[in-house]
Protein backbone atom coordinates (compact mmCIF):
# COMPACT_ATOMS: atom_id res chain seq x y z
CA UNK A 1 0.00 0.00 0.00
CA UNK A 2 1.69 3.31 -1.27
CA UNK A 3 1.80 6.25 1.16
CA UNK A 4 -0.89 8.59 -0.08
CA UNK A 5 -3.21 5.26 0.30
CA UNK A 6 -2.35 5.01 3.65
CA UNK A 7 -2.67 8.60 4.97
CA UNK A 8 -6.37 8.55 3.23
CA UNK A 9 -6.75 6.07 5.07
CA UNK A 10 -5.49 7.69 8.35
CA UNK A 11 -7.33 10.60 8.30
CA UNK A 12 -10.55 8.28 7.30
CA UNK A 13 -10.39 6.58 10.43
CA UNK A 14 -9.73 9.66 12.65
CA UNK A 15 -12.54 11.15 11.28
CA UNK A 16 -14.92 8.42 12.02
CA UNK A 17 -17.43 8.58 14.97
CA UNK A 18 -20.08 6.62 13.38
CA UNK A 19 -19.60 3.17 15.00
CA UNK A 20 -21.34 2.15 17.70
CA UNK A 21 -18.84 2.12 19.59
CA UNK A 22 -16.62 4.83 19.35
CA UNK A 23 -13.72 5.53 22.37
CA UNK A 24 -12.17 8.86 22.93
CA UNK A 25 -9.24 7.18 23.85
CA UNK A 26 -9.36 4.69 21.01
CA UNK A 27 -9.07 8.00 18.89
CA UNK A 28 -5.62 8.80 21.05
CA UNK A 29 -4.63 5.92 20.70
CA UNK A 30 -5.11 5.73 16.68
CA UNK A 31 -3.80 8.82 16.23
CA UNK A 32 -0.38 8.24 18.22
CA UNK A 33 -0.32 4.75 15.83
CA UNK A 34 -0.82 6.59 12.38
CA UNK A 35 2.25 8.87 13.33
CA UNK A 36 4.47 6.77 14.51
CA UNK A 37 3.08 4.48 11.39
CA UNK A 38 3.44 7.47 8.97
CA UNK A 39 5.75 9.90 10.02
CA UNK A 40 9.64 9.51 10.43
CA UNK A 41 8.82 9.44 14.43
CA UNK A 42 9.76 6.61 16.95
CA UNK A 43 7.11 7.43 20.05
CA UNK A 44 3.88 9.93 20.09
CA UNK A 45 2.03 11.25 23.20
CA UNK A 46 -1.03 13.10 24.11
CA UNK A 47 -1.52 15.39 26.53
CA UNK A 48 -5.28 17.74 26.89
CA UNK A 49 -6.42 20.10 29.09
CA UNK A 50 -10.15 19.29 31.25
CA UNK A 51 -12.67 21.86 31.82
CA UNK A 52 -10.42 23.80 34.39
CA UNK A 53 -7.79 24.02 31.68
CA UNK A 54 -5.39 21.69 33.39
CA UNK A 55 -3.57 19.24 31.39
CA UNK A 56 -4.25 15.48 32.00
CA UNK A 57 -2.40 12.49 29.71
CA UNK A 58 -4.04 10.75 27.59
CA UNK A 59 -1.97 8.49 25.33
CA UNK A 60 1.56 7.67 24.39
CA UNK A 61 2.73 4.97 22.09
CA UNK A 62 5.65 4.06 24.17
CA UNK A 63 5.71 3.82 28.35
CA UNK A 64 9.08 5.57 28.83
CA UNK A 65 7.30 8.66 26.61
CA UNK A 66 4.36 8.54 28.57
CA UNK A 67 6.30 8.94 31.98
CA UNK A 68 7.78 12.07 30.54
CA UNK A 69 4.31 13.41 29.52
CA UNK A 70 3.49 12.87 33.01
CA UNK A 71 6.51 14.75 34.41
CA UNK A 72 5.64 17.41 32.22
CA UNK A 73 2.43 17.61 33.15
CA UNK A 74 2.87 17.81 37.01
CA UNK A 75 6.27 20.01 36.60
CA UNK A 76 4.46 22.14 34.59
CA UNK A 77 7.82 22.19 32.35
CA UNK A 78 8.63 20.93 28.77
CA UNK A 79 7.43 21.06 25.10
CA UNK A 80 4.30 20.36 25.23
CA UNK A 81 3.60 22.27 28.01
CA UNK A 82 4.95 25.31 26.22
CA UNK A 83 3.18 24.12 23.10
CA UNK A 84 -0.28 23.76 24.99
CA UNK A 85 0.14 27.72 26.77
CA UNK A 86 1.47 29.35 23.56
CA UNK A 87 -1.20 27.78 20.78
CA UNK A 88 2.44 27.12 18.94
CA UNK A 89 4.32 24.68 17.71
CA UNK A 90 7.36 24.10 19.61
CA UNK A 91 11.00 22.48 18.14
CA UNK A 92 14.07 20.94 20.16
CA UNK A 93 15.89 19.15 17.25
CA UNK A 94 18.77 18.04 19.61
CA UNK A 95 17.99 18.14 23.47
CA UNK A 96 21.68 18.27 23.82
CA UNK A 97 22.04 21.39 23.00
CA UNK A 98 19.49 23.54 25.03
CA UNK A 99 18.42 24.16 28.51
CA UNK A 100 14.96 25.09 28.17
CA UNK A 101 12.99 22.13 30.27
CA UNK A 102 16.15 21.08 32.47
CA UNK A 103 14.45 18.38 34.24
CA UNK A 104 12.49 16.99 31.51
CA UNK A 105 15.23 17.65 28.79
CA UNK A 106 17.56 15.24 31.60
CA UNK A 107 14.69 12.45 32.17
CA UNK A 108 14.08 12.38 27.74
CA UNK A 109 17.70 11.88 27.70
CA UNK A 110 18.06 9.01 30.02
CA UNK A 111 15.02 7.32 27.83
CA UNK A 112 17.17 7.70 24.66
CA UNK A 113 14.71 10.77 22.99
CA UNK A 114 17.56 13.22 21.77
CA UNK A 115 14.49 15.64 19.98
CA UNK A 116 11.17 16.46 20.25
CA UNK A 117 8.37 17.96 18.38
CA UNK A 118 5.34 19.09 20.10
CA UNK A 119 1.96 20.64 18.12
CA UNK A 120 -1.10 21.91 19.47
CA UNK A 121 -4.66 19.83 19.76
CA UNK A 122 -6.65 22.61 18.66
CA UNK A 123 -10.29 23.30 17.38
CA UNK A 124 -11.46 26.55 16.20
CA UNK A 125 -7.62 28.00 16.62
CA UNK A 126 -7.49 27.50 20.39
CA UNK A 127 -5.10 24.80 21.88
CA UNK A 128 -6.83 22.26 23.90
CA UNK A 129 -3.75 20.03 24.17
CA UNK A 130 -0.81 19.11 22.62
CA UNK A 131 0.90 16.18 20.82
CA UNK A 132 4.66 15.09 21.05
CA UNK A 133 6.72 13.60 18.47
CA UNK A 134 9.80 12.36 19.88
CA UNK A 135 12.65 10.68 18.25
CA UNK A 136 16.08 8.80 19.32
CA UNK A 137 18.35 10.82 16.60
CA UNK A 138 19.16 14.56 16.53
CA UNK A 139 17.08 15.75 13.19
CA UNK A 140 14.60 18.11 12.29
CA UNK A 141 11.11 16.31 11.12
CA UNK A 142 10.37 17.19 7.41
CA UNK A 143 8.03 19.69 6.71
CA UNK A 144 5.75 17.37 5.47
CA UNK A 145 5.55 15.15 8.49
CA UNK A 146 4.75 18.27 10.74
CA UNK A 147 1.95 19.23 7.87
CA UNK A 148 0.59 15.68 8.28
CA UNK A 149 0.73 14.87 11.84
CA UNK A 150 -0.98 18.73 12.49
CA UNK A 151 -3.46 17.46 9.85
CA UNK A 152 -4.78 14.41 12.03
CA UNK A 153 -4.45 16.40 15.41
CA UNK A 154 -6.83 19.04 14.51
CA UNK A 155 -9.31 15.98 12.59
CA UNK A 156 -9.19 14.50 16.09
CA UNK A 157 -9.76 17.64 18.21
CA UNK A 158 -12.20 17.77 16.00
CA UNK A 159 -13.90 15.00 15.90
CA UNK A 160 -13.58 14.85 20.02
CA UNK A 161 -16.37 17.12 20.04
CA UNK A 162 -18.85 14.74 18.84
CA UNK A 163 -18.21 12.57 22.10
CA UNK A 164 -20.51 12.16 24.11
CA UNK A 165 -22.98 11.08 21.28
CA UNK A 166 -25.87 13.67 23.15
CA UNK A 167 -22.82 16.79 23.33
CA UNK A 168 -23.38 17.99 19.76
CA UNK A 169 -23.08 21.59 20.20
CA UNK A 170 -19.92 23.76 20.30
CA UNK A 171 -20.54 25.03 23.91
CA UNK A 172 -20.35 21.07 24.90
CA UNK A 173 -16.65 21.30 24.21
CA UNK A 174 -15.96 21.32 28.15
CA UNK A 175 -18.24 18.68 28.46
CA UNK A 176 -16.40 16.39 26.02
CA UNK A 177 -13.32 17.23 27.29
CA UNK A 178 -13.97 16.44 30.43
CA UNK A 179 -15.60 13.17 29.96
CA UNK A 180 -12.34 12.34 28.10
CA UNK A 181 -10.63 13.19 30.91
CA UNK A 182 -12.76 10.67 33.06
CA UNK A 183 -12.89 7.84 31.12
CA UNK A 184 -9.05 8.48 31.43
CA UNK A 185 -8.87 8.01 34.53
CA UNK A 186 -11.24 5.21 35.27
CA UNK A 187 -9.18 2.97 32.71
CA UNK A 188 -6.09 3.51 34.60
CA UNK A 189 -7.68 2.40 37.67
CA UNK A 190 -9.33 -0.82 35.90
CA UNK A 191 -5.16 -1.19 34.55
CA UNK A 192 -3.89 -0.91 37.93
CA UNK A 193 -6.59 -3.40 39.52
CA UNK A 194 -6.35 -6.08 36.95
CA UNK A 195 -2.39 -5.85 36.50
CA UNK A 196 -2.48 -5.93 40.44
CA UNK A 197 -3.98 -9.36 39.68
CA UNK A 198 -3.14 -11.02 37.02
CA UNK A 199 0.39 -10.12 38.10
CA UNK A 200 1.07 -8.87 34.42
CA UNK A 201 2.28 -5.40 33.03
CA UNK A 202 0.00 -2.52 32.56
CA UNK A 203 0.44 -2.38 28.53
CA UNK A 204 -0.49 -6.40 29.00
CA UNK A 205 -3.53 -5.51 31.32
CA UNK A 206 -4.27 -2.63 28.56
CA UNK A 207 -4.30 -5.01 26.33
CA UNK A 208 -6.65 -7.56 28.18
CA UNK A 209 -9.38 -4.93 28.73
CA UNK A 210 -9.28 -3.99 25.03
CA UNK A 211 -9.39 -7.54 23.98
CA UNK A 212 -12.37 -7.90 26.21
CA UNK A 213 -14.27 -4.97 24.57
CA UNK A 214 -13.74 -6.20 21.05
CA UNK A 215 -15.40 -9.13 21.82
CA UNK A 216 -18.50 -7.21 23.88
CA UNK A 217 -18.45 -5.24 21.16
CA UNK A 218 -18.36 -2.08 23.47
CA UNK A 219 -16.27 0.45 24.47
CA UNK A 220 -12.51 0.31 26.40
CA UNK A 221 -14.40 2.85 28.74
CA UNK A 222 -17.17 0.76 29.43
CA UNK A 223 -15.26 -1.99 30.68
CA UNK A 224 -12.81 -0.28 32.64
CA UNK A 225 -16.05 1.38 34.65
CA UNK A 226 -17.37 -2.06 34.94
CA UNK A 227 -14.15 -3.85 36.84
CA UNK A 228 -13.72 -0.49 38.21
CA UNK A 229 -17.21 -0.39 40.01
CA UNK A 230 -17.25 -4.71 40.57
CA UNK A 231 -19.82 -5.30 37.98
CA UNK A 232 -16.81 -7.22 36.11
CA UNK A 233 -14.55 -8.60 37.97
CA UNK A 234 -10.94 -9.29 37.27
CA UNK A 235 -11.26 -13.33 37.21
CA UNK A 236 -13.26 -13.03 34.17
CA UNK A 237 -10.91 -11.33 31.98
CA UNK A 238 -8.11 -13.79 33.83
CA UNK A 239 -9.89 -16.81 32.38
CA UNK A 240 -10.95 -15.48 28.85
CA UNK A 241 -7.34 -14.74 27.98
CA UNK A 242 -5.91 -17.92 29.58
CA UNK A 243 -8.50 -19.85 27.16
CA UNK A 244 -7.40 -18.09 24.06
CA UNK A 245 -3.72 -18.39 25.09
Amino acid sequence: MNRELRLTRAFVDLADTLGAYFDPLDLFARLSDHCVGLLAVDAVGVVMADARGELRTMAASADDLGRLDVLQVQRGEGPSVDCFRTGEPVTADDLRAGIRWPEYTAQALEAGYLSVHALPLRLDGTAIGAVTLANRRCDALPDGDIAVAQGMSDIVALTLTHWPAESRRPQDLLTSLQAAVSAKATVELAKGLLAEYAGVSLAEALEMLRRHAEREKTTLTSIARALAERTLVPEDLLQEATKRS
